[in-house]
């Protein structure tokens, strides 16, 4: 195996290797090496973990009695061809029989053998049937297998044949993360890293949820008590430096990662965001076609690529590369906004009014989720489900999307191609019937949007998105339309503080939620601060609506002849 060696495991390695000189072969000293490479493991220690288990085979130990573990760390350093040599035979003790199988099966899933690894799982099941860390690796397999509700039900035995065991209370809380947002994820990684308090991977776990949770204090006091310079702990710093602004150190700190912490996706968009930030538009815009290219169907990418074209002055390139995407019910606002910007830029007015207006409609889109299944079948049903709701042929897209969802009863992802199905045909009950059981596995923004369009009862669509902003506190769009509902209630206090966290979590460019700050800066007395948002809002796009209406209401008494003039380009616009 080839896991990299850092300090902290070498002087571990120094201290198991002289653990295990020769003249400790008893049946003792045996033990107390499986347990330090047990517990090396469990720390994430990879090096010290495998070195302790070497040194009992040098010394005579039976492969069998350690197969399990070398397989366990094998897979924990990526290493499928050495995890086939330790897994493969079969050849484990009574002892590490389980362990031996769970590996095995761990082995087949990464190989996306799934049923492989069932028939694997299920042997342990048949020596183990209450072991915790076996019903995670179940429910892995049925999230994979598109059997999420399963899982979940998988996690909750994990969690209750083990309430102290940390591989259960991490599923949970990825599980609960997907669900219910990093601010309800965070307790459950808290509770496993309570149990290993040594493991590296736990901690910036947890570190990294705390970050997406805006818990940036919190997040910085964890990684602190980690491994400063691994790659990991650097990276999880970049990301939290810049959500606060500060690029510079960001950019040190994934330099400081090496090519390890810059390698992956996250990390060159990462990169690219920071360039984009500080000035280096080209930069950007060179690695995000990049990673534009690897990853289609990313839409943050997408929209990072045309700010970062439109930024460097390539409007043509933006139009042709994305108006027409722009346009479908796949676009998002932004994304709208930028194309729509580009237009005015070309002169192409009218074109430009379209997108714009076309921007400022929240309506949810009713494009499907990104299936989990890795089934062609299943992929093919899903494009045929959004092409015909696209098409408005929702009997078709109905007819298929209960068809899906019988095949695959636990798949969150065919519950909500179904609650799209119902919602495009009308059938708001059914539609928020599967789209309430596919978020219990899985909720991100867009569902929550559609869980909320059709929802006729406005106290419960406000619910809906004050849960959503209590699990998710940085979601930007979700903060600005919570703070929509509360200003129709009047409540100006409550909306003008979730604005302004919404223009901190990237509403910023987002006009009518700068017009919205206006308005309730307006309402609460404050004029100079609503005349400020309001030109923000109208410097921003001209044309918007929401923006020209701000500026009105905040223009001051004596400035008549501009608050006609944006009267009649209102009126104007209204008549088209």
């Amino acid at each position: 195996m080839t896991c990299r060696r850092d300090r902290r495991a070498r002087v571990a390695l120094a201290a198991l290797l002289l653990f295990g000189m020769p003249g400790c072969a008893d049946q003792n000293a045996v033990l107390n090496q499986y347990d330090s490479a047990r517990a090396a493991l469990d720390a994430g220690d990879l090096v010290a973990g495998e070195a302790a288990l070497r040194a009992m085979l040098a010394d005579g130990t039976a492969k069998q009695e350690i197969a399990a573990l070398m397989g366990e760390a094998a897979l924990a350093c990526g290493d499928l061809a050495q995890a086939h040599v330790w897994l493969d035979p079969g050849e484990f003790s009574v002892a590490t029989r389980v362990l031996g199988l769970r590996m095995q099966g761990r082995l087949a899933l990464r190989k996306g053998n799934l049923t492989a690894a069932a028939k694997a799982f299920d042997q342990a099941y048949v020596i183990a049937p209450e072991n915790p860390e076996l019903w995670v690796d179940i429910g892995r397999l049925r999230y994979r297998g598109g059997e999420q509700l399963q899982a979940v039900e998988a996690a909750d035995r994990a969690v209750g044949f083990g309430p102290l065991n940390a591989e259960a209370l991490r599923f949970r809380g990825e599980l609960a993360r997907d669900a219910f947002g990093p601010n309800n994820a965070a307790p459950w990684f808290e509770a496993a890293l309570a149990t290993r308090p040594d493991n590296s991977d736990l901690r910036d776990e947890l570190a990294a949820t705390l970050g997406d949770a805006g818990s940036v204090n919190q997040a910085l006091d964890t990684l602190r008590s980690t491994l400063p310079n691994s790659a990991r702990s650097l990276y999880l710093r970049a990301v939290i430096a810049a959500r606060g602004g500060n690029y510079l150190l960001a950019r040190s700190l994934l330099q400081r990662a090496g090519s390890a912490g810059r390698g992956s996706p996250a990390a060159r968009m990462l990169s690219a965001i920071i360039d984009l930030e500080t000035g280096n538009v080209a930069s950007a815009a060179q690695a995000l076609d990049r990673l534009a290219s690897e990853q289609p169907d990313n839409a943050l990418v997408r929209d990072l690529l045309a700010q970062a074209l439109l930024k460097s002055g390539r409007e043509g390139e933006l139009v042709r590369r994305y108006s027409t995407f722009a346009a479908g019910p796949a676009g998002s606002p932004y994304l709208r906004t930028l194309v729509g910007r580009a237009y005015e830029a070309m002169g192409r007015r009218d074109l430009a009014a379209r997108f714009l207006d076309l921007a400022a409609l929240r309506n949810p889109s009713l494009s499907a989720l990104p299936s989990g299944a890795n089934n062609k079948g299943v992929l093919a049903a899903r494009d045929a489900i959004r092409a015909a709701i696209a098409g408005r042929n929702t009997r078709l897209a109905r007819q298929k999307a209960r068809d899906l969802a019988k095949r695959y009863p636990g798949s969150a992802d065919a519950l909500a191609l179904l609650g799209d199905a119902e919602f495009a045909s009308g059938n708001r009950r059914a539609a928020r019937r599967a789209y309430a059981t596919s978020a219990q596995v899985r909720q991100p923004w867009a569902l929550t949007l559609r869980r909320v369009a059709a929802e006729p009862d406005r106290a419960r669509a406000i619910s809906l998105l004050q849960t959503y902003v209590r699990g998710n506190p940085t979601e930007g769009e979700a903060l600005a339309l919570l703070a929509d509902a509360y200003a129709a209630n009047g409540e100006w206090h409550r909306a003008a503080d979730l604005l302004d966290a919404a223009l901190v979590n990237g509403m910023a460019r987002v006009p009518w939620v700068l017009g919205a700050r206006s308005v309730a800066a307006r309402q609460l007395g404050d004029s100079a601060a609503a005349l400020e948002f309001a030109l923000a809002a109208h410097d921003m796009q001209p044309m918007n609506e929401a923006a020209i209406a701000a500026l009105i209401a905040a223009l001051p008494d004596d400035e008549a002849d501009a608050r006609s003039e944006l009267e009649a380009k209102l009126g104007a616009l209204r008549l088209r």
